[in-house]
């Protein structure tokens, strides 16, 4: 089984002390089944640049080296567009393409925004950083 970990669970990463049970999760899982996605990096490239945090920045980069990228591609794209037709026209833009990079690759999202992700059919959730 391999993951997609959203921008909320790196988020989780970075911080100074991170929940244990994120910690032993990422222990667990080998790196090759380890993934984000393009849009979470973006995410925490544009967060750090708006805080003018060039440490974080340099964090951000570190552990994106460390985790395979997955792309917004043409499967995405497709399953993107099935997301917005079946009724997820109010969902955040980058929510509906990190659920259809999910989706498309056959992976499991891992966020701490469990309620956002939840009616996307044929997603799987999990949140690994409970406290």
């Amino acid at each position: 089984m391999a993951y997609l970990l959203d921008t909320s669970t790196l988020a989780e990463v970075l911080r100074a002390k991170p929940p244990a049970t994120l910690v032993r999760r990422l222990s667990q899982t080998p790196t090759n089944q380890r993934w984000t996605s393009v849009v979470s990096v973006s995410q925490l490239l544009v967060a750090a640049r708006v805080e003018r945090k060039p440490k974080l920045m340099q964090e951000v980069v570190r552990l994106v080296a460390a985790i395979r990228v997955a792309p917004y591609d043409l499967a995405a794209a497709q399953a993107f567009a099935k997301f917005r037709a079946a009724g997820h026209a109010e969902a955040l833009t980058d929510d509906v393409m990190i659920a259809a990079i999910a989706v498309s690759r056959d992976l499991v999202l891992v966020t701490r925004r469990t309620q956002t992700f939840s009616d996307f059919e044929g997603l799987r959730i999990e949140n690994w950083a409970t406290y």
